[in-house]
């Protein structure tokens, strides 16, 4: 009797399930999704829904205020952390309590005239919503999320994005900060 058999007729027991322990760690993260990319995927459905229901101008605009809602309450959110251990509302605070984890995206920092520019490979938000075919809903959230968290965080902070995944770029999203108001 196969696996599949033996689950239909006898259910689970401890035998059973007992080296799936072992055998998920022999795996490691090797069919996981990583990152943020599962939540990449999940809001990748949902666009294509909204925008399949309700248009693309209609669709996307409502997704943009759900986006610029969501991008805010998170940059509000990290501006309270910042605030709350008695720190200013710089980029570098904002680069320290982020509330993603860079290894989601492979970052690149340079300087060019006193701008942070930050070449973002490997995303894992694009890559997995890509995977799942839905990659051109992805890139909505995309269009707009940086600058809402931004927006949120510090408004002073000036946000520029070049060559991204989502505009034929096929390795790396650019982001230029700019702070010093002789840049702006």
């Amino acid at each position: 009797m196969d696996d599949l058999e033996r689950e239909k007729k006898q259910g689970f027991d401890w035998d059973y399930l007992g080296d799936v322990l072992d055998k998920k760690a022999a795996l490691g993260d090797k069919y996981q999704v990583p990152g943020f990319g599962l939540g990449s995927a999940l809001f990748a459905f949902v666009a294509k829904a909204v925008i399949k229901e309700l248009g693309e101008e209609k669709g996307e605009a409502l997704l943009k205020t759900a986006i610029d809602d969501f991008g805010k309450a998170r940059g509000r959110r990290i501006a309270a952390i910042v605030k709350d251990l008695g720190k200013p509302l710089t980029l570098k605070n904002w680069l320290i309590y982020s509330d993603i984890d860079s290894i989601n995206f492979d970052p690149h920092p340079d300087l060019d005239n006193n701008d942070l520019v930050v070449k973002a490979g490997e995303c894992t938000f694009w890559n997995a919503a890509r995977e799942f075919g839905v990659g051109d809903y992805a890139k909505i959230y995309c269009k707009f999320a940086d600058y809402a968290i931004l927006e949120g965080y510090n408004p002073d902070v000036k946000l520029v994005l070049h060559d991204r995944h989502h505009v034929g770029q096929p390795d790396h999203c650019t982001f230029r900060y700019i702070m010093k108001e002789a840049n702006k």
